[in-house]
């Protein structure tokens, strides 16, 4: 093997070896937002670090690192609902379930019920928006600027926005109604 390829590779390793430890779990709990089961969102997180691994291989210049992980699992995540041939529906009662298992100190159970009814009308309100608001919200709240989710979902950083805002105003006027 001809010695600039073995370093290139080297470094490209370690990169994605350093990427894949700092995202692996926010990229799997995007696939699993997605609809994925956990079984497949674990498969397709590591696809996704294997076709980064390639494209740097490559030699292609990957200018946000953070941003392309997001674009390609989300791409991969519109194959797998493909290759199943099913809806993109993401069963949000599942977080409901899981905040009533947490026990907390403190809480009456008069609060807790109300907190849980309230997750449930939030859980059902993000249900009902369309699918491009539901990606936007869930790519905000892992912390992406309004350029790079409108990278992820290739439309332009005003549409992002204008999505985005128009989500929070419709989960705020169901709560408030």
């Amino acid at each position: 093997m001809d010695q600039n390829l073995a370093d290139k590779s080297g470094g490209d390793a370690g990169r994605v070896i350093a990427l894949y430890e700092a995202h692996r779990e926010s990229i799997y709990r995007f696939l699993v937002g997605q609809g994925l089961n956990p079984a497949s969102a674990q498969e397709v997180t590591q696809d996704v670090f294997v076709d980064l691994f390639i494209t740097l291989q490559k030699g292609a210049e990957v200018k946000s690192e953070q941003g392309w992980l997001y674009t390609v699992a989300g791409r991969a995540a519109v194959d797998y609902w493909r290759r199943e041939s099913r809806g993109r529906w993401v069963e949000v009662e599942a977080a409901a379930h899981a905040a009533a298992s947490v026990s907390s100190v403190g809480v009456n159970p008069e609060a807790w019920a109300g907190r849980r009814e309230r997750m449930a009308q939030v859980a059902a309100s993000m249900a009902r928006l369309p699918k491009e608001q539901r990606l936007c919200i869930h790519l905000r709240m892992q912390g992406l600027r309004y350029r790079e989710i409108a990278k992820i979902l290739g439309v332009s950083t005003s549409t992002a926005a204008e999505w985005l805002a128009s989500a929070v105003g419709r989960l705020r006027g169901e709560s408030d109604a």
